[in-house]
Order: structure tokens, then sequence, then C-alpha cells
């Protein structure tokens, strides 16, 4: 982990330490100790000593020292294990904290005398995802501040809501206010809900900023949690079924999309073709593209069949024109009936585009100047908020936007007329959900606060806190 090589006197302290019990595995004996003390400095975002240890293929290599890191079969020569059993202050790993404890550097020891062999199924995956799910505490009793709304759906059949909490979901009488029901042992922060159409099961998504991140299904007869994806490196912010529900789509903030199959929960395929969080995810009303939007100004589309990169949406990063500007882009959504999309973050307009055309527009550096100078096939509807959208809902003919404005407007989705504000939200308004049986449409701010209205007279219904007391 440093360049700097051991005397001699420093390798004789490997022949001390017990030797753990035979069998030693990486993911469940050796992955946990590498998250767990490692990889804040040798991570996949920082590489100090130029060595990484974030997947099983970056562990193997030299850093910048060039000794191996990993011999298999050869403790004494795994510079790795040398550094961590160390009793020099400058030398030993962790670095400025506490040394592994000698169970640990027993396992590690055996892992590498029996060949330093890899269990999983991809060398190059992050080792968070090698440990398997979470275990989540139960949410508190009650709730000391409120949390943020960042996930509202309701519930199909009724004019219930559901919404995100602090490791857990609450249902709450979307007329009353009154908290119906809590299921917990969920993720610490839930970024999106989704129910299957049935209502029998619930699309969870979210983790622990910066640790860990899933997309689970929650039976909602039971409370029981499938967990549906990877464990994923840092939080899962979106999750989109497939049409015909047989597959999930998960991105976070790991920059990664990936596709499930919900019965098996096997991994399709996986693409990290972003440069920053994966914000938003829609599928194509005919299943056939999948897009994701993104921090990094970006839209991309895939051809849900292999995961093939189809193109790239660049609209919210122009350089030239009446709708220039560069802004992270936080929602998107494709059209019910049709194969155009909607995306909003940055900016004051709403865009509305087309994939195949916007393939056919992109072209290299060599015709840039001649791109820019043409407006292209993409309709800007001017929304009037003076901050970013962050979430975007169709509901029949309209479309919603929800903004940090503090409040929500409603579109007609076909011309971007403006039909009604939403106004009433002292917070950003990042939860956002339309009922169409119901005609009911409800939001949710930073605040912890919820609106439920009724968008055929734009009346409140009801607001209340989302603070289990």
């Amino acid at each position: 982990m440093i360049r700097r090589v051991l005397p001699v006197a420093a390798l004789m302290i490997i022949s001390t330490v017990t030797v753990a019990q035979a069998d030693v595995k990486f993911s469940r004996d050796i992955a946990p100790i590498l998250i767990a003390n490692c990889i804040g400095c040798h991570g996949e975002r920082s590489n100090a000593g130029s060595f990484r240890a974030h997947n099983y293929q970056s562990l193997m290599r030299a850093g910048r020292s060039g000794l191996p890191s990993i011999v298999p079969g050869q403790p004494e020569k795994s510079n790795m294990l040398k550094l961590l059993l160390s009793t020099s202050p400058t030398d030993r790993m962790p670095s400025n904290d506490d040394p592994l404890k000698p169970a640990q550097l027993a396992a590690i020891t055996t892992w590498i005398k029996e060949g330093a062999k890899f269990d999983g199924s991809d060398p190059a995956a992050n080792l968070k995802s090698l440990v398997g799910p979470r275990q989540f505490p139960a949410a508190p009793a009650t709730y000391r501040t409120t949390v943020p709304v960042l996930a509202i759906a309701f519930v199909p059949g009724s004019t219930d809501v559901a919404l995100g909490g602090y490791n857990e979901v609450t249902i709450w009488n979307s007329t009353s206010g009154a908290l119906k029901r809590r299921i917990d042992h969920l993720p610490q922060r839930i970024q999106a809900l989704t129910f299957t159409r049935d209502g029998k099961s619930l699309l969870v998504t979210g983790g622990v900023p910066g640790e860990y991140g899933e997309t689970s299904l929650v039976n909602m007869q039971s409370g029981e949690r499938s967990v549906i994806s990877d464990a994923l490196p840092d939080i899962a912010l979106a999750a989109a079924f497939s049409p015909d529900e047989k597959t999930v789509a998960v991105g976070g903030a790991d920059a990664s999309v990936t596709l499930y199959e919900v019965a098996t929960h096997k991994r399709i395929w996986s693409n990290k073709v972003h440069s920053d969080w994966v914000t938003s995810l829609s599928f194509s009303p005919d299943g056939h593209f999948l897009a994701s939007a993104s921090k990094d100004m970006t839209i991309k589309i895939y051809e849900v069949a292999n995961g093939s990169l189809f193109t790239t949406y660049s609209g919210h990063n122009r350089q030239i024109g009446k709708y220039r500007g560069a802004a992270p882009v936080w929602a998107v959504r494709f059209a019910p009936d049709e194969q155009i999309a909607y995306s909003a973050g940055g900016g004051k307009w709403i865009q509305v585009w087309d994939p195949v055309k916007a393939r056919d527009e992109t072209g290299d550096a060599g015709d840039m100047e001649e791109r820019f100078a043409k407006q292209g096939h993409a309709r800007y509807y001017e929304t009037g908020f003076e901050h970013e959208v962050f979430a975007l809902a169709i509901s029949g003919p309209f479309l919603f936007a929800s903004s940090a404005d503090g409040l929500v407007k409603q579109f007609e989705l076909k011309t971007g007329t403006e039909i009604r504000k939403y106004p009433g939200h002292q917070d950003w308004v990042f939860g956002l959900a339309t009922d169409a049986a119901s005609g009911r449409m409800a939001s949710g701010s930073y605040d912890g606060e919820v609106r439920i209205w009724d968008t055929k007279t734009g009346q409140l219904v009801v607001k209340f806190i989302a603070k289990p007391a």
C-alpha cells in the first residue's frame, strides 16, 4: 500500500501469525475486512500509493513500489500482508488507524497460503457487491425530527399513498392524512418506490449514501423484503419495471445501470457509460429502449435486449442556441403510448425528444459547428420555474413537474401548455406521484411535508408531515 520495502526482520512476523481455520472464502471472510479497513484510501476513486483494493482484480496488482501485492501460496512474499503486519508506525497499514485484529490477519494469511482464490463470478466487481444484502435495523418508534420525502407511490386499487421513511416505508390515508401502516427493516434512505400493477409487491430503492445501495421487492401482505439487485458500492437512486414487469433496471450513485430478471434476481446485463450519478430511469412503452438520466448532463439510451448503448442525448448540455446551457438531468420519462421522451433538470424548460432522431442527429467533432447551428428535432416546454426540476410524472394527457421552487406544475403533455400550479411547499419538492384512477397527485418535500391534490379541481385534499409519532 506504500512503496517502502520492509526490512527482513519484519518478514519473520508472518511466521508468528496463527493460521485461521482452513477453507477461508474471499467473499465471506476477506472482502469484509478490505471494505472496512482498506478501500477508504485504496478504493475506486482513491489510490494512495497507486494501489486500489476495491475489487479482486485491482487487489492482485502491484502498487507504486512494484512489489507484488498478493503472491498466491506465498504469504511471505505478499507485500500487502507485510504492510498489514508491520510494527513500524510509518509503514504499517491501515495508516493512521488501529491495526487489524489477530483473527483478521490470520484469515488473510490463510487465504493467501491456500492460493488467494476468488470465489465470485466477476473479478472486476466491486467488493461491496460480494458481501450480500445488508440487514437493516427496525425503524425508530418515533422520529425526533422530520426526514426528507424523496419517494412517493400510490397504492394500486386505493387512494392510500406509500412514502419512503427512515429504514421503512409508511402507508398513509390520502384523504385524512392518517398513518395506516409501517413496513420496516428497509434501507436507511429510500430514493424510489414503484408498485407492481396488481399492488401485491413494492419495488424499494435506496441504501446508505457512500456505502451501500440496493433495490428490493417487498411483499405487501407479509412485509418481507427480497433483494433483487447486487449490493451496490453506493446508494441506489432509481429503478424501473419493464412494461411486462419481468425485468427491473437499477441505477445509482456509482454511475452504473443494471438490468435484473425479477423472477430469479439474475443480472442480465450491466453498463457503466455515465460519468456521474444515474438519477432516473424509464423504459419505452414497447420495452425496446431504456433511458437513464444522469448528473453528468446526458441521457443514455440502451437496447434492452443486450444492454448496448443506442445513443446519447446531450440536449441538456448545449453550447449554442436559445436553449443552451449545461446542467444535471434529474428526471426522464417516456410517453405511455409512443417512443417520445421527456426530460428535465437544470434550465427553465422540459425537453421533448425522440431517441431515434436523436441518434440520427448525433455526429462527431468534424461536423460539430454545423450541428450546433441547427435546432434539431427536440421541443422545449417553458416551465416558468426559477430553479431545478427534480421529478416528472405522466398521468393521462398531463405531465407534472416538481421543483426546487417549492411547487408542482401541471402541463398538457402534447403541447406543453401550463394547466395549473400546486403551491404551498416551503422546501424543495423531490417526491411526486400521480394516480389516474382517483385523479390525485401527491407531492413531498425535503422538510417532510406531504400534500395530496385533486388534479381535476386543483384543490388541496390534505397536507401532513410524514413523521410517525
